[in-house]
């Protein structure tokens, strides 16, 4: 018979015991993730579910969630086509991309995706990037490999398939195609990567291919708890709720906007935010109340796609986790239901369908 899989309440109590007990490698556990037009989950059990355009064998219906790993700790997606996991021994885990050796191999066939999970690396906390991979390993090091372009920040070695060590002591990574953000243990911020409008809030717009200092004196004594990055952009969320972002979305087009926020500066449309997912066209905050709030292009932002992005606005209630993806959102709520909305045109919503919601819909997880 099949058993339909909800993550208990009781569950949730045991991931704050262990957050508490276990200190910082547990707290970066992610159970929901979201790639370009993909989703996955970790379930109670260390079960992996994905669903959407996975880049995994094509005999899979990828309308419908299935299992793709077992024993695993943590989840991660990207904006480009590809999927990473941390499994319960540390070890990462990936598969899709690799045109870049982004899971530590370079493939001539099959259009450069790799169609099965890979192990990359061993003792890994957390992992970003796009073309060009970070992972943070357990003891604070933070190591880079993939293409060879500015973000990487170790002079843009060849090798790609070899990760080489970028930095000591870090906290958290997020890096897009264009730029990386580093938050370490003392609480500094640090930048490197393209810089044309901003985004490494340094105060000016000139690029560097080396770490250098973000400047948060705008924050005056509240400190980063999360960073956030996508093209042209970082989104800095702070120990008492507010939102800071620096940088201009677009990344690819000749100018900036007036003015330029070329140091982090306060959105004032948001406050008593938890956590931060952004997805390509659209922002996702979750508050302390549990409230998700949306804003950008498109139904992920609870709008049809226009050229004018929708203001902020209230999406659900009761949520823990979220995700964003390229055009949709993933949220994992209290009691242990995921939901999804968003664009759908290769089942990223997992409902069985192609169409598109901009009202959450229950993702259902049947063991087979």
């Amino acid at each position: 018979m099949n058993k339909s899989i909800h993550l208990s309440i009781g569950f949730m109590f045991c991931i704050m015991f262990c957050l508490l007990a276990s200190g910082n490698v547990l707290a970066q556990e992610k159970h929901v993730a979201a790639g370009t037009d993909l989703s996955l989950y970790l379930d109670p059990d260390g079960n992996v579910w994905t669903w959407g355009d996975t880049k995994l064998p094509r005999d899979i219906n990828r309308r419908i969630p299935y299992i793709v790993m077992q024993n695993s700790r943590s989840v991660l997606g990207s904006t480009e086509q590809k999927s990473f996991v941390i499994k319960k021994d540390g070890s990462l885990w990936g598969w899709g991309d690799t045109s870049y050796g982004q899971m530590g191999i370079i493939l001539e066939t099959n259009d450069g995706f790799l169609n099965t999970p890979r192990k990359v690396m061993e003792q890994v906390k957390d992992v970003s990037g796009d073309g060009t991979i970070f992972a943070l390993r357990l003891d604070g090091t933070l190591w880079v490999w993939g293409n060879a372009s500015i973000q990487r920040g170790d002079k843009g070695k060849k090798d790609w398939t070899t990760p080489h060590k970028v930095m000591d002591n870090v906290e958290e990574v997020s890096s897009t195609g264009y730029h990386t953000v580093v938050r370490k243990k003392d609480g500094s911020l640090w930048a490197w990567g393209d810089n044309q409008c901003g985004a490494l809030g340094t105060g000016d717009t000139e690029e560097s291919v080396k770490p250098v200092r973000v400047d948060v004196k705008p924050l005056g004594n509240h400190k980063v708890v999360q960073i956030a990055t996508r093209w042209g952009e970082t989104y800095l969320l702070a120990d008492d709720g507010t939102v800071w972002y620096s940088g201009e979305y677009n990344i690819r087009r000749e100018g900036c906007l007036d003015p330029l926020h070329l140091v982090p500066t306060k959105l004032d449309t948001i406050d008593n935010v938890k956590a931060i997912a952004l997805g390509q066209f659209h922002e996702l905050y979750l508050k302390k109340d549990g409230s998700v709030w949306a804003s950008g292009y498109g139904v992920a932002a609870r709008a049809p796609f226009e050229t004018v992005p929708t203001g902020l606005g209230k999406v659900m209630d009761g949520v823990v986790e979220i995700a964003g993806g390229q055009s949709h959102s993933i949220a994992l709520k209290k009691d242990g239901t995921v939901w999804t909305w968003g664009e759908n045109d290769l089942g990223q919503l997992g409902n069985g369908t192609n169409i598109g919601s901009a009202t959450p819909v229950q993702v259902h997880f049947t063991k087979p």
